[in-house]
């Protein structure tokens, strides 16, 4: 893997983050529509869910946007404690927290950081632990970017989201 000037990290960034924002509005837009045509529904209470996924998506993006603008203007402000060690073509993303580790994807992040909080026999589905890890990263939980099949996981010095304790653990 090798490291990447600072605009296409940006862009790399801001790419990721739209992304999971349409993929979770898609996702919220599929599951309104599939209640809506298993159960009777009448059209007002429809358009409240599409509303509130519309709300929701847009505070997702202002949130992150707003984020990253905050982020860059703290780069190099503080410290990291990593869990692992940081590759160099991440180093990038530094002004993202502490690196902690790769995974093969949002699912396998997913399950492990479920398993952490819950017991291990309710660990969901691999859709449903996929979305507990992107609904992370909308949340501002932890970071993540994917790059040559991997997911990357930071986590601000402030946040709540447990942490991963290794990527081999996931593999």
């Amino acid at each position: 893997m090798t490291p990447i000037d600072r605009r296409t990290a940006r862009r790399a960034e801001i790419e990721r983050d739209h992304r999971l924002v349409t993929a979770a509005l898609v996702g919220a837009l599929r599951r309104i529509l599939q209640r809506a045509t298993t159960t009777a529904t009448d059209p007002e209470h429809l358009w409240q869910h599409v509303q509130g996924a519309l709300d929701t998506s847009c505070e997702n993006y202002r949130r992150l946007n707003n984020a990253r603008i905050n982020m860059r203007a703290a780069r190099f402000a503080q410290r990291f404690d990593d869990s692992m060690a940081l590759p160099q073509a991440m180093a990038c993303y530094r002004h993202r927290g502490n690196y902690r580790g790769e995974f093969r994807s949002m699912a396998a992040l997913g399950a492990l950081l479920r398993r952490s909080l819950e017991a291990p026999e309710i660990v969901a589905l691999m859709q449903e632990t996929s979305r507990f890890a992107e609904d992370l990263h909308l949340r501002g939980e932890l970071w993540t970017i994917a790059r040559d099949g991997l997911v990357h996981v930071f986590r601000g010095p402030s946040t709540s989201a447990n942490n991963p304790q290794t990527s081999e653990e996931t593999r």
